[in-house]
């Protein structure tokens, strides 16, 4: 099976746990617990009180282990205490994978949505263009660490239109968000922009800054 990295979102409690202490056992025991290859995690720069984790897993079947783990069910209702909400997550087939040359200090996290009937041709199409997209942006970009891209694996709901959509996740690392916006200002991304926006049937994209640094217990 394909390895997968679980992109899971916490929507915090504002104050909840202001020390971190909750947050970090649960972290804790999805390492113990889970075993993934490796985790990510970090707050979003827009919504600070969004918590964004990403999972590295040897299969998504390695990470359906650990949901039927005996003591799944306390670990997740420990986690969701400490949220405003429930927990959102799905699961991405990146390339390069492991993602891991996308986190530096600050992870542009694009989320591009396409029709639930997208074609397997249009989407290898898409992919190779957000490949180039990600070459050209560190090719010209100093401040550009790397680049991962992927489709998520689940059918998911685009949040413009509450439509069943065909998602494109991708992963760009820079040495900060003002590093990213003076790039946005260059010649080399208006002249590649249409690699992403110029996308057949695009229908949405939505775009975050993620503070991820990778969590070791």
């Amino acid at each position: 099976m394909a390895q997968a990295t679980e992109v899971v979102f916490l929507p915090l409690k504002e104050g909840n746990d202001p020390q971190g202490q909750k947050l970090k056992a649960t972290l804790e025991t999805i390492l113990k617990q889970g075993g993934p290859l490796r985790m990510y995690s970090g707050a979003q720069v827009e919504h600070p009180n969004v918590h964004n984790l990403f999972i590295d897993w040897t299969s998504i079947g390695h990470h359906e282990k650990f949901i039927a783990w005996e003591g799944y069910k306390a670990f997740l209702d420990d986690a969701v205490s400490i949220c405003e909400g429930p927990p959102n997550l799905y699961h991405v087939h990146f390339e390069p994978f492991p993602p891991t040359a996308a986190f530096s200090e600050v992870t542009e996290f694009i989320t591009i949505y396409f029709p639930a009937n997208y074609s397997a041709e249009d989407q290898k199409t898409f992919h190779e263009n957000m490949k180039k997209f990600g070459s050209i942006v560190q090719r010209d970009w100093e401040g550009c660490r790397g680049a991962a891209g992927g489709w998520v694996a689940e059918e998911l709901e685009d949040p413009k239109t509450s439509e069943k959509a065909k998602v494109y996740v991708e992963l760009i690392g820079w040495e900060s968000v003002d590093s990213h916006m003076k790039f946005r200002e260059t010649q080399s991304f208006r002249d590649n922009l249409h690699l992403l926006r110029g996308a057949k049937d695009l229908k949405n994209v939505v775009m975050v800054h993620v503070a991820a640094k990778e969590f070791k217990a």
